[in-house]
């Protein structure tokens, strides 16, 4: 799966679904700060800046219609704090632009005969209740009506699906504190496609017993929703018992008394929304009755220190322990809450409290006050202070938002990363999605997408018979050998290898059969020609008594090379089982097969002009071939097997055969090859000394299927294990 990604920010996207293996198109961004975090990490992706400006360009072809188009356009003209301009506002209008380019890629893939892509966007949950229906303008425009839609009861829900002309799409409100992240952040996630087979809802909707943000059960527990003076926290048991403080919650309607269900908590500044949303806040000492529930950072170390998060903007006027708010990204056109100060901490300890070692007020380098502590239980003493604060830091800001530590800790104006200000780092994170909530959106989709079969792939047959030949073990082969820029073959045989290979530029093609090579090389030449000498021997010579004539021709060297060629094939297609074999004297001594009528390989021969192009034909034994591998190079050997204990083998597949020197000659020279960059493949038997041999110059052994079609008994062809010995792979 490819995507594109629009107001692509510090791509939370691409961090979500790198596990997944999707791959990213293209990015659009156009702010400063963000597009250098995107060249940081993504320096071969092209970022295509201006949003409105691609659909154009997808439609005439200059840019990549993806699988998935992904984005969030910019929030604020949706949000309390942006005044909820929403489509009369510019960046609202971004909006509608999302929904012109998802159309040109649609009609992109269409053109060119591929599914219609998976649409996923983003946005504050503002943008259901905009006072310009902007969400259901959305709506229309990804359905493909040619009216807006209006929400049933005059007020979209939190989750629903519509479904149009052009596509069927759902939505969803999901917090990100019920996917790993210790903040508040809930975000309308839309997702919809044209695409058959596919359907949204499948994506963004859950049975309720598998429902990640499930309310808690309302019966008394040991640990209950309680206001106590004592502060935040929930009453359990530990060591500090006596002194915890219970969960505290307001909202949903109720400003006056805590309820007993904490369902969201954000914070805007100067203005909360109490008649939507519930605020709550644990303390330090919590046993986690719930462990689905995200904490406010805090700091313990055994004493009841409260953690209160506020916008540290307004000096702490809001700070209260009832109040965790959510990060956001700030310095925004007529966002006053959005400031881009990021929320602090305050933290405090008991008055009389001193300061542990690595508690709070210790500091490792500092020499305390002198204090007079009555209860005996100062370790050291302290200056006593009822509350400090801190920013977070921008490393927990990222962790809020589920991304690696200093993802955006980058080189920025002419600065080291070391340098990075800060102020950059909190308005790109705020921005941003909640990684693990992309995450699982992308899992979703991947499980709704349709399972497709992959056709089996048509493996390309040689047009020579080859006893010994690699054919049917293409698919564990394919499987096996690696890509690179060459492929070396030292014994070349049918070629069945090398023509089936689509990871290799270019092909070094050996074999110390020169009768082999030179067909090879005619073909390449003048196929023509050959082929035209080749198909007057089929139709005239098919007979034991002519068969041998032109062996005996064939024999005594009196062919020129085309010549030569074209009886060579005669001979591979005519003589027994397709066996080439030669005696001491280097005489072609097969025997007539006796085939009423042999195939004449006019297709195989054209594949093979397809491919001969990008090949090098070499007349050579295996170690002159195996001192041209080296870096970048796959070589792929396939020498005469090895005879199994109690068999006889054959292994004189040339003049003088191939002896148990040669085995060992071979692993040796395989081995230089690797030495020197290249990656190594053999075939051979599972002949005991031959697996010690391999093991002992340290190759790994895979064990394949093979069928032996040498033997003269159509019942004695077995399936047998084979091994393919590696270095390097």
């Amino acid at each position: 799966m490819k995507y594109g990604s629009v107001c692509s920010g510090i791509e939370a996207a691409s961090k979500a679904w790198e596990p997944l293996g999707w791959k990213p198109a293209w990015f659009s961004e156009i702010e400063p700060f963000p597009s250098a975090v995107l060249a940081h990490h993504w320096p071969k992706v092209t970022n295509l800046g201006d949003m409105t400006k691609i659909a154009d360009a997808v439609r005439d072809g200059e840019v990549e219609a993806p699988d998935v188009l992904v984005g969030g356009t910019p929030c604020q003209a949706f949000s309390i704090a942006g005044l909820r301009e929403g489509l009369s506002d510019d960046r609202g209008q971004l909006t509608l632009s999302y929904v012109e380019l998802a159309n040109e890629i649609d009609a992109k893939r269409r053109e060119r005969g591929e599914p219609e892509a998976i649409i996923v966007w983003e946005n504050v949950p503002g943008v259901l209740s905009s006072k310009d229906n902007a969400f259901g303008c959305f709506l229309a425009g990804l359905a493909g009506e040619s009216s807006e839609l209006q929400p049933a009861g005059g007020k979209w829900t939190h989750a629903g699906c519509v479904s149009g002309p052009e596509r069927v799409i759902a939505w969803r409100v999901l917090d990100a504190q019920f996917f790993g992240v210790a903040q508040r952040r809930r975000r309308v996630f839309v997702v919809a496609s044209a695409r058959k087979g596919f359907d949204p809802a499948a994506v963004l909707f859950e049975l309720d017993s598998v429902r990640r943000d499930s309310a808690p059960r309302r019966e008394t527990q040991k640990a209950v929703a309680a206001l106590t003076a004592r502060g935040v926290g929930t009453c359990g048991a530990d060591d500090n018992q006596a002194q915890a403080g219970h969960l505290i919650a307001f909202g949903g309607g109720n400003t006056a008394g805590h309820i007993d269900v904490a369902t969201a908590c954000t914070a805007h500044g100067i203005r909360l929304d109490f008649d939507t949303e519930t605020f709550a806040v644990h303390g330090t000492q919590d046993p986690d009755t719930n462990c689905e529930l995200a904490h406010t950072l805090g700091r313990n170390n055994g004493q009841e220190n409260a953690c209160i998060a506020f916008s540290y903007k307004d000096n702490g006027a809001d700070a209260t322990s009832d109040l965790s708010p959510t990060i956001r990204a700030g310095n925004h056109d007529k966002s006053h809450a959005n400031s881009g100060q990021p929320p602090a901490i305050a933290y405090a300890f008991k008055a009389g409290q001193g300061a542990k070692a690595g508690g709070i007020g210790y500091a490792e380098e500092q020499s305390p006050t002198l204090t007079s502590a009555s209860s005996g239980t100062n370790l050291a003493p302290a200056v006593m202070h009822g509350v400090a604060v801190r920013r977070l830091t921008p490393i927990e800001c990222e962790r809020l938002q589920g991304f690696p530590d200093n993802h955006t800790l980058i080189g920025w104006r002419g600065k080291d990363a070391d340098e990075c200000p800060d102020g950059p780092r909190y308005k790109a994170i705020g921005n941003s999605m909640a990684v693990p909530v992309m995450r699982w959106i992308g899992e979703r989709i991947a499980a709704a997408l349709p399972v497709e079969v992959p056709a089996p792939r048509n493996w390309q047959r040689p047009f020579l018979k080859w006893a010994g030949g690699k054919y049917s073990l293409l698919p564990e082969l394919d499987r096996l050998i690696p890509a690179g820029k060459r492929l070396v073959e030292p014994f070349v045989g049918g070629g069945s290898v090398f023509l089936n290979s689509e990871k290799h530029e270019s092909y070094l093609l050996a074999d110390v059969n020169a009768d082999l090579i030179n067909l090879y090389q005619m073909l390449e030449v003048d196929h023509i020609r050959v082929c035209s000498l080749a198909k007057i021997l089929f139709e005239r010579a098919n007979s034991e008594e002519a068969y041998k004539e032109l062996r005996d021709e064939f024999n005594n060297q009196r062919m020129g090379a085309p010549e030569r060629a074209a009886a060579f094939l005669f001979l591979n297609r005519h003589c027994f089982n397709g066996l080439i074999r030669y005696n001491r004297d280097g005489f072609f001594n097969v025997g007539w097969g006796k085939y009423e009528a042999p195939y004449f390989p006019e297709i195989e021969i054209k594949a093979f002009k397809q491919k001969s192009h990008k090949c090098v034909f070499l007349n050579a034994g295996y170690r002159r071939t195996l001192a041209l591998a080296g870096e970048g190079d796959v070589v792929y050997c396939d020498p005469p097997y090895e005879p199994l204990p109690g068999t006889a083998g054959f292994t004189n597949y040339a003049a003088g055969g191939f002896s148990w020197a040669d085995q060992i000659s071979l692993a040796e020279s395989c081995v230089a090859a690797h030495q020197r960059g290249a990656k190594v493949l053999i075939s051979n038997s599972t002949a005991p000394r031959v697996i010690e041999l391999y093991e002992q110059h340290g190759f790994t052994l895979h064990h394949v299927r093979g069928r032996r079609a040498i033997s003269s008994k159509g019942s004695a062809r077995e399936t047998a294990k084979d091994i393919v010995a590696t270095l390097g792979v």
